[in-house]
């Protein structure tokens, strides 16, 4: 009986260039298994163009080089093609598929240039590489330099100088190359040698926080910013120590770290993910996991946060609505210490292959490493990450199952109770005390800020009284609609602070979450000479992230008698709209509360306010408050800003 299976639909003739420029996207972008779908038609049917036969062909072997794809085919074009087309790609491929006569056919081509050589040199050093055979490999791999394939890693103001055997004789200038996570590496093993503490080191401009935290004496000079009038420095290239290393230990691993873990009072353990490798090669299928079968890995009962950089709208809307999950408030790409910084109170981080092993490892943070078949050299002839980083256990991908998730969670939740809490630390710098009103909404925060005002807090431009509040609200614009709102919406909740409130026991992480505070006050020219507050509600919901851009804070939270805030929570229209029942609002008042009780038992510097009892006169209720903020007391200035017929008029429903 004839073979009844289906068989690919032959291209019409012209739609060869209509199939070829998506396949090159597809490739281009790591999608190496759509680039093959799409030109699997024209392989049994190729086009009668010559250009679009040749490009056909050059996307064939590029999927090889990744494994994609008829291999044995591939190999039989590579091994019959003309020498003068692709060399470079070729022989990767040649040395991949162990076509050793081809390869040396390519690079015995008379019209071999220069860099195509290096090139040839780089890949076959990484081929001795990734087969362990160091001693061999290292030194080809430093021809690089000058490789075609390679990312271009020596500016044109700079001029390479290979790294010498004894470090004596090293120049104080090393070329940061290549990604993320490489780049953490080679910085543990030039870290590891102790020499280039004062050196200058030039790279991507993002990488500048880095040198700045580990190398805290040393210049970082951006790409971009050496100049024409320079003597083009001789530079080292950073990945060359790992060679050097490997000279004097017999190890690929840096043998360092370059930060402890931390553990947060009062929050329960959480675990970072990552589901796909980074850009371009790395994002080919092997290193990803598609988000909705990792997340049916993990187990109901724990938290998760979210440390892919790319992540889709898609994947995004998914987190969103898993309450499990937790979305970085900060952008993962921008600062890569603020990312380090974010992983370092995790019990572990699960991911697959990708800049995340760096920075946990070099945290000391337990990593669950998915191995993909095509192990990185780094991780040695075992392909186990625990090669370069002890804190790592490494899974094989296709051994990667819920109940082994489970036993590794259960596992570093042990070992993340023991870790000590992070201190809390002091501040010397009146910007870096702030103080923050919070409470209730209707509590009259806005009259307690408004006697904190009159005593010389800085509070920049305000919102403006209205007939629910006539003498203002003493409420950052700046910082409630640029920074509190867009907080809350970025977490997937109600950014006024009703419908949908956020976690109570944790909040996702927002590492430069001082810096975008204190780039809203420049904005509104505070000079940081005297005491600086922002009073806003809503900061109950997420003072967690406030308390960790000032631990030094002064909270200052405003109590009043519940029947009274919900009196008012059903008269005020902006409050009223969602309810003018007091049933509503007796869940909304003790989600409040429970957060506040959790903000007074965190060890931050707590102060409440009774307005019932400030507004009745009673000023002891606030004169400490004044003294703990730096701030000097006046009794009688105290008196006029809560005067009765005063606190009517900004009340007046009251």
């Amino acid at each position: 009986m004839a073979d009844a299976r289906p068989t690919a639909p032959v291209p019409e003739a012209g739609a060869a260039a209509s199939i070829l420029g998506p396949a090159q996207e597809a490739l281009n972008a790591g999608r190496v298994s759509e680039c093959y779908r799409l030109i699997a038609p024209l392989l049994s049917s190729p086009p009668p163009d010559g250009k679009d036969r040749s490009h056909l062909a050059y996307l064939q072997l590029a999927c090889a080089l990744y494994h994609t794809g008829d291999l044995e085919a591939a190999r039989q074009l590579n091994t019959t093609l003309a020498t003068r087309h692709w060399r470079a790609m070729r022989y990767r491929l040649s040395l991949r598929l162990r076509d050793f006569q081809t390869a040396k056919r390519l690079r015995r081509d008379p019209d071999v240039t220069a860099r195509e050589r290096d090139d040839f040199r780089t890949t076959a050093g990484l081929y001795l590489l990734w087969a362990r055979r160091y001693r061999q490999g290292f030194p080809l791999y430093a021809a690089r330099h000058n490789a075609i394939l390679f990312p271009r890693t020596v500016p044109a103001r700079l001029s390479h100088a290979p790294l010498p055997a004894d470090q004596k004789e090293d120049e104080d200038t090393i070329i940061l190359e290549q990604g993320l996570g490489d780049v953490l590496f080679h910085l543990a093993h030039i870290r590891a040698e102790g020499r280039h503490e004062k050196s200058r080191f030039v790279g991507l401009r993002k990488y500048g926080s880095l040198i700045a935290r580990y190398f805290p004496h040393a210049q970082f000079t951006a790409h971009d910013d050496l100049t024409e009038d320079m003597d083009r420095p001789r530079a080292h290239l950073a990945a060359d120590f790992i060679g050097r290393n490997f000279a004097r230990t017999g190890k690929v691993g840096p043998g360092t770290t370059f930060d402890r873990p931390l553990r947060h009072r009062g929050e329960p353990p959480v675990w970072g993910i990552c589901w796909r490798g980074g850009s371009g090669q790395n994002r080919r299928e092997e290193r990803h996991i598609p988000l909705r079968m990792f997340l049916d890995l993990l187990p109901r009962d724990r938290r998760f946060l979210a440390l892919q950089f790319d992540m889709t709208p898609e994947e995004r809307a998914i987190l969103l609505n898993d309450g499990r999950a937790m979305i970085p408030l900060s952008d993962l790409t921008r600062d890569p210490v603020n990312t380090i910084d974010m992983i370092r109170p995790l019990a572990g981080v699960i991911s697959v292959d990708s800049a995340n092993w760096h920075m946990a490892g070099l945290a000391e943070i337990p990593l669950l490493a998915i191995m993909n078949p095509t192990a990185h050299w780094f991780w040695g002839p075992d392909a186990k990450a625990e090669s370069a980083y002890p804190s790592a256990t490494t899974l094989p991908k296709p051994e990667l199952r819920a109940d082994r998730v489970q036993d590794w969670l259960d596992e570093t939740a042990e070992g993340w109770q023991l870790r000590p809490p992070a201190p809390r630390l002091g501040a010397r710098k009146v910007a870096e005390r702030p103080v923050f009103v919070l409470g209730l909404p209707r509590s009259a925060t806005s009259m307690t800020t408004r006697v904190l005002h009159a005593h010389g807090l800085w509070l920049g431009d305000t919102v403006p009284g209205n007939p629910e509040n006539p003498q203002g609200y003493f409420e950052s614009r700046a910082l409630r609609d640029g920074i509190v709102k867009p907080l809350l919406s970025e977490m997937g909740v109600d950014p006024f602070g009703v419908r949908h409130l956020p976690a109570h026991d944790i909040a996702p992480p927002c590492p430069d979450l001082a810096a975008r505070i204190a780039a809203a006050l420049r904005a509104e020219r505070y000079d940081a000479s005297r005491p600086w507050g922002f009073k806003d509600p809503k900061l109950t919901l997420i003072w967690r992230l406030f308390d960790k851009a000032y631990p030094d804070a002064l909270w200052v939270i405003v109590t009043r008698p519940r029947e009274q805030v919900i009196a008012s929570l059903c008269r005020t229209s902006f409050m009223a709209r969602h309810s003018t029942s007091p049933e509503y609002w007796v869940p909304f008042c003790n989600a409040y509360e429970h957060r506040l009780a959790q903000l007074r038992g965190s060890g931050a510097r707590v102060m409440d306010v009774d307005s019932a009892a400030l507004s009745g006169g009673d000023l002891a209720q606030i004169a400490p408050v004044l003294t703990a903020a730096g701030l000097t007391f006046d009794a009688e200035l105290t008196r006029r800003m809560i005067d009765r017929a005063d606190l009517q008029r900004a009340y007046p429903r009251e």
